[in-house]
């Protein structure tokens, strides 16, 4: 199916600009009573970003949405100003050194990127790790990067190695494990922390989230 975009000026009914597509869009525009801010329409969930980035905003952006939604932790943050998207050719390299690599990171746009794209974050998965994931596994890593912003904006930093929460409810390798883990949007959570000093399991410290 195509899309046709036209620019028509209002008072003559002359069109200004014409265009056919058949992928989204993303149109950027300003006013003069607003002292000319950028404003921004974005319908370009999927589409090439970069040599080797896709644009995967229609497909996490739903799971973030509904995160944001279950868990109060998450209410400040605004998926909309998030940019998902996707390395499709990084490939774990050879090494006699066993190395972690990250699987996906969260980061805050510049200024200028910000401006221009009305994104105040990008969020990048690599499809290595996510094709061998289970649905559950990316939600859950969906949830790990959110919890990243803060309620003022910033980044709490990468060098944190796990959530609290995460670990002592999912298990500490959650994002690794071929066994079965909760699923954050569908089923009933209760989130146990982990005590501060022995690290252990607190069974009776427990928030139910529903």
């Amino acid at each position: 199916m195509s899309n046709k975009l036209q620019i028509i000026n209002e008072n003559t009914g002359e069109i200004l600009e014409e265009q056919k597509f058949t992928g989204g869009y993303h149109v950027i525009y300003t006013n003069l009573e607003d002292m000319g801010k950028l404003r921004h329409i974005r319908k370009l969930d999927n589409a090439k970003f970069g040599d080797k980035h896709w644009i995967k905003n229609w497909i996490y952006r739903p799971i973030a949405e509904k995160l944001v939604k279950r868990f109060p932790e998450l209410k400040h943050i605004k998926p909309k100003n998030i940019l998902f998207i996707e390395d499709m050719e990084w490939e774990k390299p050879d090494s006699l050194k066993p190395k972690k690599h990250w699987m996906a990171k969260i980061s805050k746009a510049n200024q200028q990127f910000s401006a221009m794209s009305g994104y105040d974050y990008i969020l990048e998965t690599r499809s290595y790790f996510i094709e061998r994931m289970a649905r559950e596994q990316i939600i859950a890593l969906i949830y790990h990067e959110l919890r990243h912003i803060d309620e003022w904006g910033d980044l709490q930093p990468h060098d944190i190695e796990d959530w609290d929460n995460m670990v002592a409810t999912l298990g500490k390798d959650w994002v690794e494990t071929s066994a079965e883990i909760k699923n954050l949007i569908k089923d009933d959570i209760f989130w146990r922390q982990l005590e501060p000093a022995a690290k252990q399991l607190d069974m009776f410290e427990i928030k139910a989230v529903k």
